[in-house]
């Protein structure tokens, strides 16, 4: 099942759950400025909330979901996002479909495990070998665009040596790939 949800800036709006993502966008696609685009293999959906009237019902299923220009800031377009969700009441047969954010990635449910196993496996021996070379080592940038990272001393200044992203965790012999 997917919530639909509108954003625009700071404001967000969870409007409706459906079944699947297609019913939704027949549902929303009635608003008039609504888009929907693929550009470089990634979907996008939004609306310009200048097209919308004072007072509009969108229809479907059998109820009504009133729409106003003034739910939006009218600061540029709201982008509509599909956030999955699954219903814990229906007995399940294991892990959730989906996927988890760690950082600034999505990683699939399935493989959340072994990948924060091996990214934490993998910060230990960049800390302890920077750490037999007397450098200080921190974990920083946590909730950042880019993810969290690794900052050492050299020897009083602090130094980005990398971000503790998929790439970092995917590595086979990390000492080797970061070339410390």
């Amino acid at each position: 099942m997917y919530i639909l949800k509108l954003c625009q800036g700071e404001l967000s709006t969870n409007v409706g759950l459906f079944h699947t993502i297609e019913e939704g966008r027949e549902f929303i696609s009635q608003l008039h400025g609504y888009h929907y685009e693929v550009i470089e293999g990634f979907e996008y959906e939004y609306f310009d909330p200048a097209y919308i009237p004072d007072y509009v019902e969108l229809k479907y299923n059998g109820h009504i979901v009133p729409f106003t220009t003034f739910m939006f800031t009218g600061d540029g377009k709201v982008d509509i996002y599909w956030d999955e969700i699954v219903n814990l009441s229906i007995p399940g047969n294991g892990m959730i479909e989906g996927a988890t954010r760690v950082d600034a990635y999505s990683i699939p449910n399935d493989e959340l495990k072994d990948y924060i196993e091996k990214r934490e496996y993998n910060y230990i021996c960049v800390k302890e070998y920077l750490e037999s070379k007397g450098h200080d080592v921190e974990r920083a940038y946590f909730g950042s665009e880019d993810g969290e990272a690794i900052l050492y001393t050299d020897p009083d200044e602090w130094h980005l040596l990398t971000h503790m992203d998929p790439e970092f965790v995917e590595s086979e012999d990390i000492l080797k790939d970061l070339d410390i």
